[in-house]
């Protein structure tokens, strides 16, 4: 416990939480940041400096991939001397097989894919509901067809994936679905509609119907009317023509990008305009948002921090999600979790990413004590990032942290030379500082140097640097 305290000292000289050195401001490198540079001006604020590339690295990692970097992707990334290195690297996140699993995740959230309680999807709906929406991600099909093909299914839920939509809501009644299908269309509830708006939607819902087949689970969703009369096509169709259909996408992937929806509309309606113009494709969208002098500042800055964050000048702070702390805890231990299904049959095992779980049921201790969304409605506030006593209390204790920590500097690094320095890469994808190196050595002369490194993979874990997205 002696060497924990001492060793806690150097969670005090973590600098890149806060600041990366630099003062230079974001620079200006498309219409999106000359129209961002105009906006702060217009409100008198004076954003925060760029971000140092040993930020940008771990930052783009976890928002892309749902991971931290690993030491040779994040040293790749710092030796790289192109200017455009930011950019070309995120185009190559946004074309891998890893950020659509990631995308998938979002999205499950979202279309509440889970096979059990509140609803009866059973595993291989859910399974094939997480692949079709994995696929049409893959595929960069444009948000707008993507919803067509949500709201306007319909056949057996267990051979057409969209179909799931309406299966996946907890009652089958026309106001529940049309708070499903508001939610997706406008980002908001059914109860936020006005009033015009709230008959439309239950009008154009009101005509679907569950039909029951002799395979278990299986339910045929249909309309009493026939396509051409089908009000839920014209709904959707007038809902997509209008901007705020457009709005509500910017506003969902900047809250998964920056971690919440608090930044002004006109920030949000420019980037709306963006996405009109390229034909609803979300990769030009993403690839403009985190290439973007909002995504490069730094996450601390002078000034009214809360007028900051909604137009954009300074980058959040948040405590990671439950799947990527998994899963980069995962990575950086060489120890996969394992996670289990609840359903009793078929009852699985799932070795692969907390991101890439395919059913919202499958879950485990950890997942739930961090806040991994239930899936039960949908809903944004599903998911929580406040870090609580139990998980500070889990991370300082567990016996199964503990285990996974020790096998780092037993496997891992084993033949690593500079095992303080490939510590600090593999937690935070840089290299310990002049300041951090000094206190290492002290404390080492005090006490037994194999003692103290031991313990660095705790400290590491434990502190905010890892923790939180920045």
């Amino acid at each position: 416990m002696r060497c924990r305290k001492s060793c806690s000292i150097l969670i005090l000289t973590v600098s890149a939480l806060f600041c990366s050195g630099e003062s230079a401001p974001p620079a200006v490198k498309s219409d999106f940041d000359r129209f961002l540079q105009q906006l702060w001006q217009q409100q008198n604020i004076v954003p925060a400096p760029e971000a140092a590339d040993t930020v940008m690295v771990r930052r783009l990692y976890i928002d892309l991939l749902g991971r931290v970097p690993t030491p040779a992707e994040a040293r790749a990334y710092l030796a790289d001397k192109n200017k455009d290195k930011q950019a070309q690297l995120v185009g190559r996140l946004l074309a891998s097989e890893e950020h659509a699993m990631f995308m998938t995740m979002r999205f499950g959230d979202e279309l509440r894919i889970k096979s059990e309680f509140p609803v009866n999807l059973w595993p291989n709906a859910a399974f094939l509901y997480s692949r079709t929406i994995y696929q049409a991600l893959k595929d960069d099909l444009p948000f707008d067809e993507l919803t067509r093909r949500l709201l306007l299914a319909d056949g057996s839920n267990f051979r057409n994936g969209y179909v799931n939509f309406f299966r996946a809501v907890s009652q089958k009644q026309p106001g529940q679905l049309a708070d499903a299908a508001a939610g997706f269309l406008l980002d908001k509830s059914f109860d936020r509609l006005g009033e015009e708006e709230k008959q439309q939607f239950l009008h154009a819902f009101s005509h679907i119907r569950f039909k029951s087949t002799r395979e278990w689970k299986e339910e045929i969703v249909y309309s009493i009317l026939p396509p051409e009369d089908d009000p839920r096509r014209e709904l959707v169709e007038n809902t997509i023509a209008r901007k705020e259909f457009a709005v509500a996408v910017v506003r969902r992937l900047w809250r998964w990008i920056f971690g919440s929806c608090i930044v002004d509309r006109q920030i949000t309606e420019f980037l709306a305009g963006e996405l009109q113009t390229s034909g609803f494709k979300l990769r030009p969208l993403i690839r403009e948002i985190c290439t973007s002098a909002a995504y490069r500042v730094e996450s601390m800055a002078a000034g009214n921090r809360e007028k900051m964050l909604k137009f954009a000048a300074v980058y959040p702070v948040r405590r990671l999600d439950a799947e990527v702390l998994a899963d980069s805890i995962a990575q950086i231990t060489g120890m996969p979790y394992t996670y289990t299904s609840v359903i009793p049959e078929p009852f699985s095992y799932y070795r692969n990413r907390a991101s890439a779980l395919p059913d919202g049921s499958v879950t485990d201790q950890f997942l739930l004590l961090f806040g991994r969304p239930s899936r039960d409605t949908g809903k944004a506030e599903e998911r929580k990032r406040d870090i609580s006593a139990d998980q500070r209390m889990y991370l300082f204790n567990s016996a199964d942290i503990n285990n996974r920590l020790n096998n780092i500097l037993r496997k891992q690094l084993k033949n690593e030379k500079d095992k303080f320095g490939a510590l600090y890469m593999l937690f935070y994808s840089r290299m310990p500082t002049p300041e951090e190196r000094r206190i290492f050595k002290e404390m080492s002369k005090k006490g037994n140097n194999w003692k103290v490194l031991s313990r660095m993979p705790w400290v590491l874990l434990n502190s905010g640097e890892f923790l939180y997205q920045h």
